[in-house]
């Protein structure tokens, strides 16, 4: 199987001099088409910083990002934006909600900036509502929602183009065992049904084995175990 998308030698520092921070060193990874990944370690290993380059929000100081064979940890903030709006879907900790728009309308929202036809928009919306089990909070807004009601509209949102690739910062953090369970199989379904490639990050031990790939981050390396 072709990897849809390749990490060679990717590292990360911040700030300069004594007060420089490697976040990452040396990372290599491939990513195989329509396979659920996980990246997983404690916080601060480097999870987030990792997803933001391949997600093109920031750029590595050192290393090659490839996405589709075309580099793109170089591309410019138009470029980057453009590949974003196109063929990934972001799922942030921070879920990104627009506060005065409803469930629908948040989700509606996200397909405005892709190229999905209008026409399906309807359709679209009420498919990753049903999907997230959002069906009786569609017109509730983000501040009537719980956490993990919010997580699970981001999701929807972030679904609902049916992007070529979604990175999912800690997706399931805020729900409850049995929903963690049940969005890895919308998850599961989504890269068997509709070829969606998903690399999220997580701590949570109870769904590791429901994934393709689990790769391990330790003090910004890759273990070797994985």
């Amino acid at each position: 199987m072709k990897p849809i998308l390749k990490v060679q030698h990717v590292a990360k520092s911040f700030g300069k001099g004594n007060k420089e921070i490697q976040v990452l060193q040396n990372v290599n990874l491939a990513i195989n088409e329509s396979s659920l990944t996980a990246l997983k370690g404690r916080s601060g290993s480097g999870k987030t910083t990792l997803l933001n380059l391949i997600g093109t929000l920031d750029k590595p100081s050192e290393g090659k990002i490839y996405f589709q064979d075309n580099e793109i940890s170089q591309y410019s903030e138009k470029q980057s934006s453009e590949l974003r709006r196109l063929n990934f879907g972001i799922i942030f900790q921070s879920y990104g909600l627009i506060p005065l728009l409803t469930v629908a309308e948040n989700i509606e929202f996200g397909l405005r900036i892709t190229d999905v036809p209008r026409k399906e928009w309807k359709k679209r919306i009420e498919e990753s509502i049903d999907l997230v089990g959002l069906t009786k909070r569609v017109k509730h807004r983000p501040y009537e929602l719980s956490g993990g009601e919010q997580q699970r509209v981001a999701i929807a949102r972030a679904i609902a183009p049916k992007p070529s690739l979604i990175l999912a910062d800690e997706p399931t953090a805020e729900l409850d065992s049995y929903m963690a369970f049940r969005m890895i199989q919308v998850f599961q379904e989504l890269t068997q049904n509709d070829k969606i490639t998903i690399l999220m990050t997580t701590h949570d031990p109870g769904i590791l084995e429901m994934l393709d790939d689990v790769y391990a981050l330790e003090a910004g390396k890759l273990a070797d175990d994985y």
